[in-house]
């Protein structure tokens, strides 16, 4: 119910607004200041996407989760929004909202509601193991627990790949019930 009566008051109370200060400065003035916010909120949406990717790479390849610099970059985006539609409070939110402290504010209370709500875990393993090749996952409280990450799937090594048209070989290579060549479950249909 909240929700509804704000979807109507907002708009009217800009309305009255915008009334307001064509009173007050003039209609052409008026209308400047909202193709002037119009624009800048669309420079603004345009640049906010490859900004927030740069900053993603930017934690990426610090090793932290890049959910901070994704929210600031949404957050970026939101503010150009907020700018691009009519009305002076709409201007004043947008404008806000492309203040880095604002953003970083309101990004890290999102982050403290959301850790509260749920658990949020980065985690990072390397064993001595992996580079003979022997993909083991460690305890996580054995001596090795953070030094690297841990990423679960599944993995074709290339180089044992048959070429396209050639027949496989199945000499020297034993399948997963110990023959030669795999027996039934290499077969293909």
């Amino acid at each position: 119910m909240i929700g509804l009566i704000l979807l109507v008051a907002i708009p009217l109370i800009e309305l009255a607004l915008l009334i307001k200060a064509g009173q007050w400065i003039g209609f052409w003035p008026t209308l400047a200041i909202v193709i002037a916010t119009f624009v800048i909120g669309a420079v603004v949406v345009s640049q906010s996407g490859l900004s927030s990717a740069i900053k993603t790479r930017e934690a990426l390849a610090r090793g932290e989760p890049p959910v901070t610099a994704m929210l600031e970059g949404a957050l970026l985006a939101v503010g150009g929004v907020l700018l691009m539609t009519p009305g002076l409070i709409a201007d004043v939110a947008g404008l806000l909202l492309l203040l880095p402290p604002v953003r970083t504010l309101i990004a890290r209370m999102a982050l403290r509601n959301a850790i509260v709500a749920g658990e949020v875990r980065v985690e990072r393993h390397r064993t001595a193991s992996m580079a003979s090749g022997e993909f083991t996952r460690p305890r996580p409280d054995g001596p090795d627990a953070s030094d690297g990450p841990v990423i679960d799937g599944e993995f074709e090594r290339l180089d044992e790949r048959p070429a396209p048209g050639s027949k496989p070989s199945t000499e020297g290579r034993a399948g997963s019930d110990g023959t030669a060549g795999g027996g039934a479950g290499n077969k293909r249909n």
